[in-house]
């Protein structure tokens, strides 16, 4: 009889339920949320339980079910015990892998992290063990920061409005004598600036802060973040980055970029307070999630002068209603809910997933594997 391989799952967000999906078809997730999740698009959900062939229960892989403790049962103080169906992979995105959870699982072989980040993993534990890692980077989060770096070029810059002053011809035909054929901002476009030298504050330094801090970096910039946790003098060493006090970093920051996680507790942490203690001269940029930022307090902030603009990826109400007051305001920019670029990009994600766990299982190397 062959012996059934198992997956464990340490942690839940939208792109490991979809894995979840695909290596389980329809016990723990439903097709409604899976064609949901990647409207408008027409996806069929076969598409995605296809992605995890040679994964399924008819191939001999079972998952445990979501909610399993990270770390199993425990017995009157003594060490954990092994759970009886030990798992041989490991896929997570947050949370600590140390060795007492490589431990509980002795035919442990493979951990997927999805996204780069390497922090929160026993590389030392693994390494004895011989337990293969790949922290794999993510199109969709690189994508997420890179829209952050336009938003913040787009409004220093005045992007739309140096558009639409060419497209309609707005300019001075009495004070505009071009020389050479050239004719420097001939729409006397003022507070122009940009990137370099400026200040990038980033509130929560995840993933995606981590990729939007070596963006911004090689624009010349310098960059303050703060964090529920700091980094270790190490991660920011490497980062080239330095923590501040929330009140500190907005008091300093030219640019203020939200990519904290979407928890409960922190919806509608950027309130009026906030921004009150932003430079007047600062533009606000939300890649993250709507429900982060009280949006009343934001229209009241920009549209009395306490900051300078907004660029918003993502909103409170999605779609946006056509008629929110932020809409009336010429300084901020908007997009819809796309930083991550098309959702398909997801698919390719899984893709390397699964490739990842079959070579696993069949003694075959990884890719993105790290030490």
């Amino acid at each position: 009889m062959r012996e059934t391989k198992h997956i464990l799952f340490l942690d839940d967000d939208h792109v490991l339920r979809l894995t979840r999906f695909a290596l389980s078809g329809n016990s723990e997730v439903s097709n409604a949320w899976v064609q949901a999740f990647f409207s408008p698009l027409e996806i069929q959900t076969q598409t995605v339980y296809d992605l995890a062939h040679g994964l399924h229960a008819s191939d001999g892989v079972a998952l445990y079910p979501l909610g399993t403790p990270a770390k199993l049962s425990t017995d009157q103080g003594h060490s954990a015990k092994v759970s009886s169906h030990p798992a041989e992979i490991l896929i997570f995105r947050r949370g600590m892998v140390d060795a007492d959870l490589m431990a509980q699982h002795p035919n442990l072989k493979f951990i997927q992290r999805l996204g780069e980040r390497r922090d929160g993993i026993d590389f030392v534990a693994a390494k004895a063990r011989g337990i293969q890692i790949s922290c794999l980077p993510r199109k969709s989060l690189q994508y997420t920061a890179e829209h952050s770096m336009m938003f913040m070029l787009a409004l220093s810059k005045r992007l739309q409005d140096g558009d639409q002053a060419v497209r309609q011809a707005n300019w001075d035909t009495e004070k505009v004598t071009p020389t050479d054929d050239v004719a420097y901002n001939w729409s006397a476009l003022d507070n122009l600036s940009g990137l370099y030298d400026k200040t990038l504050g980033i509130i929560g330094m995840g993933e995606v802060g981590a990729l939007l801090c070596k963006m911004a970096l090689s624009f010349g910039m310098k960059v303050i973040y703060c964090n529920r946790k700091p980094l270790s003098p190490a991660r920011e060493q490497e980062l080239g980055v330095r923590y501040a006090q929330l009140d500190t970093l907005l008091g300093e920051s030219d640019f203020v970029s939200v990519n904290a996680a979407n928890l409960p507790a922190n919806e509608a942490m950027i309130n009026a307070d906030v921004f009150k203690k932003m430079k007047k001269s600062a533009f606000f940029i939300n890649t993250a999630r709507g429900k982060l930022i009280d949006e009343e307090a934001l229209y009241q902030a920009l549209k009395e002068g306490q900051i300078a603009g907004a660029g918003l990826d993502v909103h409170w109400r999605e779609p946006r209603p056509a008629h929110h007051p932020l809409m009336t305001l010429p300084n901020v920019l908007f997009t819809p809910h796309y930083a991550g670029g098309e959702r398909g990009e997801v698919l390719h994600e899984l893709a390397h997933v699964f490739e990842n766990c079959r070579r696993a299982l069949h003694g075959q190397t990884p890719t993105h594997l790290v030490e």
